[in-house]
């Protein structure tokens, strides 16, 4: 039957195509008031998109490792094996001169499994707001909605020391003498575990592990002060706001935080940077620095207590073919009492640096070395664990700071023999030092 029906189509097909382009020819002069539109004109497209995959000693790096090793301390190359990708559309739905409304959207997605299934990638929203741009004559921009809102991070590091994405509304970069003035109102709720109850046994209460969390931001940044230079300064409150369930299920209340930051921003010679950077934090928010967290959520165990941070940060062109990345951070936390009725203190040192080497605009040569220190102590016992990270890479790229895909070897080295378990940091607990050899994808548009 198919076999008959094919040439009756192809038959038709070529029987009706000469009266529709002659058709078409005949009525040219109508033809022109239908114009064609192109449904993807004026629609920005803009994303990130990063995958490494590697072999290890003891078999495939997801096993040896899991995904990364303290990358936010070490230094991301050679150390991410997994796949994350966001993609983003944005549209400007009104314009008038200055004046002009838009929407954003940027969807996200991990795997950090060895098989891509389509039910293991979690996906979520990065962007979904509407921003309303000039509308007071400040070249602010007025929003509502899900953003990456006012993020301040350590790329070479994958981490993030003022905000991750979150729900929200403000004005933001509002023209304030010299500077840039931004008010925001967010929302970061706090993961708690639930299942168990204050007394340790499962609990057959439905109580939201979700423990409500509102945040009042205040930033004023791009602030000029000699050449080269410029300022931010940043203050967070956060708000913990439990229902009364959850207080009696666990039996405590949950603390505010607060946190705030300077950061001063140096240019170095003609495209060289270098950041410094000091954090606060008190109460529930008093961990946010030893345990690299963004500032933006509250630790629900923490009763009272503050800690501070100092990050230096940045690329440095060393010569015309040389340059040289950085990341120092310190941190500690001090007067921790959790609600547990538990005391303790905690430092954690780390600093990477990445040195490369440019071929050509096309290719070049990294190395990076990375070292972390933990202490803390709980109770009058002391703690400590340590890492350290070797990479070597050649990296293939059309231009330079361009997407690039790399070809890699790390060694890792930990020790953990003092820290929460006994447990070896590599090779699912058998062993304290592992290498791997891979290949990475770093994409930007």
């Amino acid at each position: 039957m198919k076999i008959k029906l094919l040439p009756l189509a192809v038959s038709v097909g070529l029987s009706v195509l000469p009266s529709v382009v002659f058709a078409s020819e005949a009525a040219e002069p109508a033809s022109k008031s239908v114009a064609f539109t192109d449904p993807l004109s004026g629609i920005d497209f803009f994303g990130y998109f990063r995958s490494g995959i590697a072999g290890g000693e003891s078999g495939s790096m997801n096993e040896a490792v899991g995904g990364s090793f303290q990358k936010n301390k070490l230094g991301r190359l050679g150390n991410e094996f997994d796949t994350y990708a966001e993609i983003g559309f944005g549209k400007e739905l009104y314009n008038a001169g200055s004046q002009s409304v838009y929407i954003q959207t940027m969807i996200n997605m991990y795997d950090g499994d060895s098989n891509s299934n389509n039910g293991d990638n979690p996906f979520g929203w990065e962007n979904l707001n509407m921003q309303f741009r000039n509308f007071m004559g400040f070249d602010e921009t007025t929003w509502v909605g899900i953003r990456q809102y006012n993020k301040y991070s350590i790329d070479a590091n994958d981490y993030f020391f003022w905000n991750k994405t979150n729900v929200g509304g403000g004005i933001e970069k509002m023209s304030v003498g010299q500077g840039k003035l931004s008010i925001a109102a967010l929302h970061r709720d706090i993961e708690e575990d639930n299942s168990m109850g204050a007394d340790g046994d499962l609990d057959s209460v439905d109580i939201d592990d979700l423990v409500d969390s509102n945040q009042l931001e205040l930033m004023y940044d791009s602030q000029p002060l000699w050449r080269g230079a410029s300022l931010a300064v940043g203050y967070k409150y956060l708000n913990a706001d439990a229902s009364d369930e959850q207080i009696q299920h666990n039996n405590h209340d949950y603390s505010d935080g607060q946190t705030a930051m300077v950061m001063l921003q140096q240019q170095v010679f003609e495209k060289g940077i270098n950041n410094t950077v000091v954090q606060y934090y008190a109460d529930g928010s008093a961990l946010q620095g030893v345990t690299f967290g963004a500032a933006d959520t509250l630790n629900g165990t923490v009763k009272s207590g503050n800690g501070w941070a100092m990050r230096n940060y940045g690329v440095i062109p060393l010569a015309e073919d040389w340059d040289l990345s950085h990341a120092i951070n310190y941190a500690a936390a001090n007067d921790i009492e959790r609600w547990d009725g538990k005391t303790g203190d905690g430092t954690t040192v780390s600093a990477s640096a990445k040195v490369t080497y440019h071929w050509s605009d096309y290719t070049r040569t990294y190395v990076e070395l990375g070292y972390f220190d933990d202490e803390k102590t709980v109770d009058g016992t002391n703690y400590e664990r340590s890492g350290s990270k070797y990479t070597v890479a050649q990296a293939l790229s059309f231009g330079r700071d361009k997407p690039e895909l790399r070809l890699f070897a790390s060694y890792f080295d930990s020790s953990t023999d003092n820290w929460d378990d006994t447990g070896n940091a590599f090779e699912n607990g058998h062993s304290s030092d592992t290498w791997a050899v891979g290949l990475q994808a770093n994409v930007f548009w």
